[in-house]
């Protein structure tokens, strides 16, 4: 996945300047943005562009370690998010992937991709100007079926109408 070795620099920028001294509970150190646990390991760490714009967002569990990063676009759209295990390897979350990336037409979802923890492809899913599913196509599946995902009762009304 072409955007996998980025989130792992990022984990791993996120780890080292949090292993530096603790600052207050949101204090913002240059262009990154440090919550804390009640130990003083890091709870999560936002990082802003120099515009201000929220750029990505890692979560960490209570030893400190990277448990999910988002990254966002300048329109604080999540284009981007990976699960990573204790070991900062990607890890398969609860819903069977382990990476999430979105692709917008301003504020407007247009498609989805997800990725195991290989980061290879597992599913990609196609959104109509209105957001709903049109097209789902799974791993191992040459073809794209609409009805995978979509509302098959409603794309049965909407042709009995025609």
């Amino acid at each position: 996945m072409a955007g996998k070795a980025p989130l792992l620099i990022l984990a791993v920028l996120c780890q080292a300047l949090a292993a530096g001294p603790a600052a207050a509970e949101g204090a913002v150190e240059g262009l990154r943005d440090y919550k804390y646990w009640d130990d003083g390991k890091t709870r999560g760490c936002d990082i802003y562009d120099k515009t201000g714009h929220l750029r990505a967002r890692s979560f960490n569990r209570t030893d400190g370690t990277v448990e999910k990063i988002e990254k966002f676009d300048l329109s604080g759209n999540r284009v981007e998010e990976v699960l990573y295990d204790g070991n900062s390897k990607m890890r398969t979350g609860i819903d069977g992937w382990a990476a999430k990336r979105w692709w917008y037409d301003g504020s407007r979802l247009v498609s989805e991709m997800s990725y195991d923890e290989e980061g290879h492809p597992l599913s990609r899913r196609l959104y109509n100007e209105g957001g709903n599913l049109v097209a789902a196509q799974f791993a191992n599946d040459a073809n794209i079926n609409p009805y995978e995902e979509a509302n098959v009762r409603l794309l049965l009304l909407a042709k009995r109408r025609r």
